[in-house]
């Protein structure tokens, strides 16, 4: 019962890493003077903070808070994902 409990907390502790390693790639936004600082963090968010810039008017993403905004888009899409695969993929090996 021990087993199957801590396995089943898997997806979250996943998603949990995930948006942890989300934030701290935006933290060199703010304290960084190179233009590429924010590198990491849409690397993270990929595919979805690329497809959003791409397919919205570039004007509404030309500062920082649209930046971020498409970074938060892309992590939570990101996130939802791997809790969603992660706990499918339990269920199918583990039941």
């Amino acid at each position: 019962m021990l087993k199957s409990n801590a396995i089943n907390k898997l997806p979250i502790i996943l998603v949990i890493v995930y948006l942890v390693l989300v934030i701290l790639s935006i933290i060199p936004i703010f304290t960084g003077d190179d233009a590429l600082s924010a590198i990491f963090a849409v690397v993270l968010t990929a595919p979805w903070s690329a497809l959003l810039g791409n397919l919205l008017p570039s004007s509404v993403f030309d500062n920082t808070a649209g930046g971020l905004i498409l970074i938060i888009i892309g992590a939570i899409i990101n996130a939802t994902l791997l809790y969603t695969l992660t706990r499918w993929l339990i269920r199918q090996f583990v039941a």
